[in-house]
């Protein structure tokens, strides 16, 4: 069941359970987020990760919906893995919840989640001297966790990792889908 409720220039919408804010450009009439260059988001609460396919699911539709006809299939399967990967790992590594946002003001889709876990101090050799992300794939081959930013990484343009002051952090890609 889904429900749409309006508060200033953001709708709320529920649907099976997961909340979707829609951030819209203030105009005379409403136009869909993701029309206008907005911004689209969804929480995940900690107590319920396997909303995450669900989640997922609606950022593919987004990203489908934006994407140029002439899209490489293998640049929609890659999206798809990169989103979740992102939403697994908050589930993986941190207590929860998490916020998703996608957004596609420029020629490519960027890509945000937030968490409140302990961001990337526990995994230190993750981190160059500056304190920026480094994805690598675990030394241990058969290890079964550490490859997901790593995938994340080579299947989108870019990967940026921003600590959040209040704890936890935000990593961001922008997706190889173009317009």
């Amino acid at each position: 069941m889904s429900t749409t409720r309006r508060v200033g220039t953001r709708a709320v919408r529920k649907q099976d359970g997961c909340r979707q804010e829609v951030m819209t450009v203030p105009a005379r009439r409403p136009t869909p987020a993701v029309e206008s260059g907005g911004l689209l988001s969804w929480t995940l609460d900690a107590d319920d990760p396997a909303k995450v396919p669900h989640v997922r699911r609606l950022v593919m539709a987004a990203l489908r919906s934006r994407a140029s006809a002439d899209s490489d299939p293998a640049e929609l399967d890659a999206a798809e893995v990169v989103v979740a990967e992102l939403l697994n790992n908050t589930f993986a590594h941190t207590p929860g919840p998490a916020w998703i946002a996608l957004s596609w003001d420029g020629p490519h889709p960027l890509l945000s989640v937030a968490d409140v876990g302990p961001g990337f101090t526990e995994r230190p050799e993750l981190l160059d001297e500056q304190q920026q992300l480094v994805p690598r794939l675990p030394v241990d081959a058969f290890s079964e966790h550490g490859r997901g930013l790593y995938l994340a990484a080579e299947l989108a343009h870019d990967l940026v990792m921003t600590p959040r002051p209040t704890g936890g952090c935000v990593v961001s890609v922008t997706l190889k889908l173009h317009r």
